[in-house]
């Protein structure tokens, strides 16, 4: 093919459009079918591989039985012909990644999700080996992953082909790194492989998948063939600490070096999986005595003794081989050392009797402690719900299959398929097939052939995301969590927004719809504002991006300045929705007390007044003739009672005092107290004391003489 801009069709039918792969062998193009005005992939052999008659009538003959295998789990293959001078095959185009794409990008999956995957593969293995087909290159970059999440597995034919025994050289293509990483040990060995040793390449996808590498590398393709003869993997559970016993049991199974150690066929290891994902006991961990085997059983013969003829007298017995590793046995050992192995038998079948008693008893403590459990907690021991059967819906229409798997309790999985065989919006499969027991609530996969004229896209907005994904599916679309995304709006949390496309926009049945979903309202942190001035903070609050209604209110304080925010409510770090109230508290200043009323008080209650009130006095005495009413009381304050002034604020007072007369001199002392303990200020004594003292209501600090 070329790489220039000019149009390249096929056979004056199929059209190149653009390259989207590229392997050992061949290039593949994304070309339309001009004639049925279908997507679909080419794949282009290069030339040096057309000059082989043989390669090219086993790729013939391949291809043509590969075109045989019609299963929703095997890419299509539709035509086959030559182009210039090399030959080509017309396929399904599947849209998605292949598995090896998946695990560049993301590493490695969860054991659950390989499960599944694995499911779907056996699947097409299974119907494949069933036809006669041995697909023989089972790799990642043979499973297609689509983006409704239906996997394909590709290339069935193709790797029989390179496979020939005429490139069983581990140089020749088909046989390189990518090859030799997945191939079987008696592939390796150049034996012809069976169904079984698909299986085996696919225990070793499965243990990359979960991870993150294949059992097997190397340098060169020898060295990985080697290992693949000789090595037992590195066992899982040293690789990822949490895998499931079963799952590890399970590829353990797939990867045992003796085809008769592994599965029978894909149906058995699709049903092991399958309990593994429903929790089940999986047969995989039926090894000896009830124990699981483990990836260490898989190591192989030694080639010294899988090339010696052994007596018979020196075989290992059957049931020594079941989970565990073949021992090697010296060619050289006669029957006179026949007793040895008896004794070793008898001994190894005493331990494991042994063993089984032993768990035989603790099963039987787990059971009557269970049974104990349960007479006493009654009723609120949960029950395991029981198992669905699934539905015979072919030939429905498919609202109405939807319906009646629904009301199964089970959730459809809607996958629009041309198929010219059934009448259009009919039901014509469904994945796992009528009658399978599965758990309630599992997914079905529904195949029908869509409407020819697309169908409006309902209206779900403000339905929840369950309503609106069943409403949807009931219209032939498809709804996954990779269409559902959340987005903050004022509406309920939970409830779809808006769909794309929008309601009532017409779309081909099969295609995804996606769901934008409320997640509430944008949330805003207050922050933090006290001591700011109070303009400043109910500008900041009230303004993008926080746009909160603001209220100011005033409160006294001896701390904090005039003016200045006090606190916000609510408290700042605390989270609001935009328009949410906050109540700003500015500080008012200092808050002024009243002077209480001190004339005709004792000096005592005035002094105690003024500190109830949290003012200071200054005490000026006045001298009275003997007798006076006013001695000891209060005749003026300096401050009117009543007004309103700062706490600390110095209130003087005069407080009259009688004396004897004097014929010399009169004294007239003034006392000034602040805050207890009050202080008192004494003047010298003077010759002589007005005689109008008395009347005067603020006199100064002291009183001269004459």
């Amino acid at each position: 093919m070329t790489e220039s801009n000019e149009r390249v069709v096929l056979n004056d039918r199929y059209e190149i459009q653009q390259r989207i792969g590229r392997g050992g062998m061949a290039d593949v193009f994304l070309a339309r079918d001009v004639l049925l005005d279908r997507p679909v992939a080419i794949k282009v052999l290069f030339a040096e591989f057309a000059t082989d008659p043989n390669f090219v009538e086993r790729f013939r003959r391949e291809a043509q039985s590969a075109a045989n295998l019609n299963h929703p789990n095997i890419v299509g293959v539709y035509d086959w012909g030559k182009y210039s001078n090399t030959y080509f095959m017309a396929m399904e185009y599947v849209q998605g990644r292949t598995l090896a794409d998946i695990l560049r990008a993301n590493g490695h999956i969860s054991s659950v999700q390989a499960a599944e995957i694995a499911s779907e593969v056996s699947a097409a293995l299974g119907f494949a080996h069933r036809n006669g087909v041995v697909h023989r290159d089972i790799k990642p970059a043979n499973i297609l992953i689509g983006t409704n999440g239906q996997v394909k597995v590709a290339d069935f034919g193709i790797a029989r082909a390179m496979n020939a025994p005429t490139e069983s050289n581990l140089t020749q293509v088909g046989s390189v790194m990518g090859t030799a990483t997945y191939f079987s040990p008696e592939q390796a060995q150049g034996a012809q492989p069976d169904p079984r040793s698909d299986l085996y390449s696919l225990g070793i996808v499965l243990y990359e998948m979960v991870a993150g590498q294949p059992p097997f590398t190397g340098e060169n393709p020898v060295g990985i063939a080697y290992k693949q003869v000789h090595d037992a993997p590195k066992p899982l559970n040293q690789v990822v600490a949490d895998v499931p016993r079963p799952f590890e049991a399970i590829v353990a199974k797939l990867l045992a070096k003796s085809p008769d150690l592994r599965y029978a066929d894909a149906d058995a290891l699709r049903e092991d999986l399958r309990r593994f994902r429903s929790g089940e006991p999986v047969h995989a961990l039926a090894g000896i005595g009830g124990a699981a085997p483990t990836l260490a059983a898989t190591t192989a013969v030694p080639a010294a003794a899988a090339t010696t003829a052994l007596p018979r007298t020196t075989a290992v017995p059957a049931a020594t081989t079941v989970g565990r590793a073949y021992e090697p046995v010296a060619p050289e050992r006669t029957a006179f050392q026949q007793p040895a192995y008896d004794e070793r038998n008898r001994n190894g079948l005493y331990a494991v009797l042994a063993f089984i008693a032993l768990v035989a008893l603790v099963v039987g403590g787990i059971v009557l402690y269970n049974v104990l459990a349960g007479d006493e907690e009654g009723e609120d021991e949960p029950e395991v719900p029981a198992a669905v059967e699934i539905p015979n819906v072919v030939g429905l229409p498919f609202e109405q299959a939807n319906q009646t798997l629904l009301d199964a309790g089970l959730v459809v999985v809607p996958v629009a398929q041309e198929n010219p065989e059934v009448p259009e919006n009919q039901v014509f499969q469904t994945l796992p097939p009528a009658a399978t027991l599965v758990e309630p609530t599992s997914e079905v996969q529904v195949f029908f052939r869509p409407t020819s004229e697309p169908v409006p896209v309902p209206n779900v907005v403000g339905q929840n995301v369950d309503e609106a994904r069943r409403i949807l599916q009931e219209a032939g679309f498809v709804v996954g969590d990779a269409n559902i995304t959340t987005e903050n709006s004022p509406e309920t949390p939970g409830t779809v927004i808006r769909t794309d496309p929008a309601a009532g926009t017409p779309l081909d049945q099969g295609l995804p719809v996606a769901l934008v979903v409320s997640a509430g309202p944008q949330t805003q942190v207050v922050p933090e504002v006290v001591g700011q001035p109070g303009a400043d903070a109910a500008a900041l609050l009230g303004g993008p991006p926080y746009d909160f209604e603001v209220t100011v209110v005033e409160e006294p304080s001896g701390t904090v300045q005039e003016g200045r925010v006090i606190r916000s409510e609510p408290a700042a770090g605390s989270d609001l929705a935009p328009g949410s109230a906050v109540t700003l508290v500015v500080s008012s200043g200092v808050q002024q007390v009243a002077v209480p009323t001190l004339i005709g008080a004792t000096q005592a209650q005035a002094i105690n007044l003024l500190n109830q009130a949290g003012l200071a006095n200054e005490i000026v005495f006045v001298n009275l003739a003997a007798g006076n009413a006013n001695d000891g009381l209060v005749t003026s304050q300096n401050i009117a009672a009543g007004t309103q002034v700062d706490p600390g604020t110095v209130v003087r007072i005069q407080v009259g005092r009688a004396v004897a007369p004097a014929t010399t001199t009169t004294t007239t002392t003034t006392t000034t107290t602040t805050l207890p303990p009050a202080t008192t200020t004494t003047t010298p004594p003077t010759t002589a004391a007005p005689t109008t003292a008395a009347a005067s209501t603020v006199p100064p600090a002291t009183v001269p003489g004459p």
